[in-house]
């Protein structure tokens, strides 16, 4: 009866939906690099030394494992959020930056800006990116997809914990909703 009535309902949806979104997921993200203290050299080079930043492999995340969701299922994906926060040592802040790009990169895609900051004032630790308006469906349902940076500015006096926090918020189309209703209900 159970199965019957789960079936019925996802049936409903599917005929209802035709590939609209029907929930969202959101996929938190977090990582910590350190930015190492510059050297004179170092500094006069503008070799601020963040590189790739975060390889995201999104469709196989628990978030969206522990709800049933395949690629195929997957409608719409945007950036909701990138912050920044100098972590350590105590005191310690962005203001070494002057500006910060996020570019994501997956194979055979275009590059794609994702995140940006222009302004860093000394003393504020945390920084809200500006998130661009793009869709990443493609680019999170590829084999890999990775956060690389454009940077300009200095290195720190001392190095500098950097922790950053981000959320996809990941659309899913009615086949998506099916599973997670069957997802959900076995809880």
């Amino acid at each position: 009866m159970r199965r019957a009535l789960l079936f019925s309902l996802c049936f409903s949806l599917l005929v209802v939906s035709c590939d609209a979104t029907l929930i969202t997921i959101d996929v938190p993200y977090e990582t910590t690099t350190t930015v190492e203290a510059g050297t004179v050299l170092e500094n006069l080079i503008g070799e601020v030394g963040f590189g790739d930043f975060l390889n995201m492999d999104v469709t196989s995340s628990q978030e969206l494992q522990n709800q049933g969701v395949a690629p195929g299922d997957i409608n719409a994906v945007s950036l909701t959020y990138f912050r920044l926060t100098a972590a350590e040592p105590d005191g310690a802040d962005l203001s070494f930056l002057e500006s910060l790009e996020f570019y994501a990169e997956a194979p055979d895609l275009p590059r794609v800006l994702v995140a940006s900051a222009s302004d860093f004032p000394a003393g504020q630790a945390t920084v809200d990116l500006d998130v661009a308006d793009v869709d990443l469906t493609d680019y999170v349902v590829s084999q890999s997809m990775t956060l690389s940076t454009e940077v300009e500015g200095r290195r720190p006096d001392d190095a500098t914990d950097i922790f950053a926090e981000l959320n996809l918020s990941i659309a899913v189309t009615g086949q998506g909703a099916c599973n997670f209703i069957e997802g959900g209900s076995a809880n």
